[in-house]
């Protein structure tokens, strides 16, 4: 469930994978796709779903940028690698104040996160996750203005050996789970499709018809 997305809605965003275990083999611990999962392999544009099974048989659906990189750091300064096949490594300055994070982009823009939770290391105040907070003056510039809209629910994440993380949902969808018939539904939609447990991975079934499946992990951010 990955659609093609033009990559210039990435260009401006601050993006980590995470590694995966490699077991195949099924595990009973794994029985019951409860939890949250990311797909284990974007597409090249970065675009994927993630999704939250929970235990009372309803799910979530979200479609959109699952982007990872590893950001090289100096004092208040990290650089990521180019959003583009064709464009420049990106660096910004950073500072905290509290529990909001300030990142400046090269140009002088600035952008404002807020914490989600509470900070997992006392002596690096930037690792965690932190979520946009809302521009102040929206921009006039429609295609401007949906992005800002985009990333007010997007999810910024910054782990230990210089990993950074991001998730930007384009869409969100509601839907149910059947553990015994082993099948799955996303409202408004006629199709029924079927999940099953691998060892710590999940595969569910894909649009059209269910013949193709994809392989989800465990989210490390949600």
């Amino acid at each position: 469930m990955s659609p093609i997305v033009p990559r210039a809605v990435l260009s401006a965003l601050l993006l980590v994978a995470l590694p995966a275990s490699a077991q195949t083999q099924s595990s009973p611990l794994f029985a019951s796709p409860v939890g949250h999962w990311v797909a284990e392999h974007p597409s090249h544009g970065g675009i994927g779903s993630w999704w939250d099974f929970r235990p009372d048989g309803t799910l979530t659906m979200h479609i959109g940028a699952i982007i990872t990189s590893t950001i090289t750091r100096s004092g208040d300064t990290f650089t990521s690698p180019p959003a583009t096949a064709t464009g420049a490594a990106i660096t910004v300055t950073f500072h905290m104040e509290g529990t909001t994070l300030h990142i400046k982009s090269a140009d002088g823009q600035e952008q404002t996160f807020a914490r989600i939770g509470t900070a997992p290391s006392a002596s690096d105040p930037l690792l965690g996750k932190w979520q946009p907070l809302p521009s102040a003056i929206p921009s006039t510039d429609p295609n401007v203005a949906a992005q800002q809209k985009l990333m007010t629910t997007a999810i910024l994440a910054f782990f230990p050996d210089n990993i950074e993380s991001v998730r930007i949902p384009f869409s969100t969808s509601e839907g149910t789970w059947d553990r015994a018939a082993h099948t799955f539904h996303i409202n408004n939609q006629k199709e029924t499709y079927t999940f099953q447990m691998t060892g710590p991975k999940l595969s569910l079934g894909q649009p059209p018809d269910g013949r193709k499946t994809d392989t989800y992990i465990p989210d490390p951010i949600v």
